[in-house]
């Protein structure tokens, strides 16, 4: 399957440039299994959130209620599963 950006949550399992425009994330899911990780940046190559799934957490999430702007967005690892990008 390849990244959907059209939706919100977006529904990410490609290590690809999502989108290049600025975004405010409120939330993230990963759905993944054990070991398996996911770091997401922005457009510049800064990582802006990193998650891990174990076993115990299979889905790791991160909420943030003010949000997390940032310029673009790219998946830069994503090692399996998906994740769910909420937008503010």
């Amino acid at each position: 399957m390849a990244n959907v950006a059209t939706t919100n949550p977006m529904v990410l399992d490609t290590a690809a440039a999502v989108v290049t425009t600025p975004v405010q994330i409120k939330a993230v899911v990963f759905t993944a299994g054990n070991g398996e990780g996911l770091v997401l940046s922005d457009k510049n190559g800064n990582a802006i959130i990193g998650l891990a799934a174990s076993t115990g957490d299979l889905s790791p999430s991160l909420t943030v209620p003010g949000g997390i702007k940032a310029d673009g967005l790219t998946v830069t690892t994503i090692d399996g599963g998906t994740a769910y990008v909420y937008l503010k």
